[in-house]
């Protein structure tokens, strides 16, 4: 798995954000991104998904994972609250 990437369920908890806060940053971010590059969208069948899954770092209702880079995850932070945990 891509070591330093983070799902959008880590993103939210880095900023104490609400579930989907991550999300619609993500997408409002999306038309300067490179998926493969700045973001990998892993399918609900994936065995990284099940690893993501079984780790804790998915929302439970997750169905395609996201992992995002952490160059794009400095970009997307830009869009959300700061950081409550000292990260990012």
């Amino acid at each position: 798995m891509h070591a330093g990437w983070l799902t959008l369920k880590e993103i939210d908890a880095r900023h104490g954000a609400v579930k989907g806060t991550a999300f619609r940053a993500f997408k409002a971010t999306l038309p300067g991104l490179v998926e493969g590059t700045d973001f990998r969208v892993l399918t609900a069948d994936s065995a990284e998904t099940a690893a993501l899954r079984a780790a804790g770092r998915l929302y439970g209702a997750t169905r395609n994972a996201v992992l995002i880079s952490p160059a794009a995850y400095a970009r997307i932070a830009e869009r959300l609250p700061p950081c409550v945990r000292g990260e990012g």
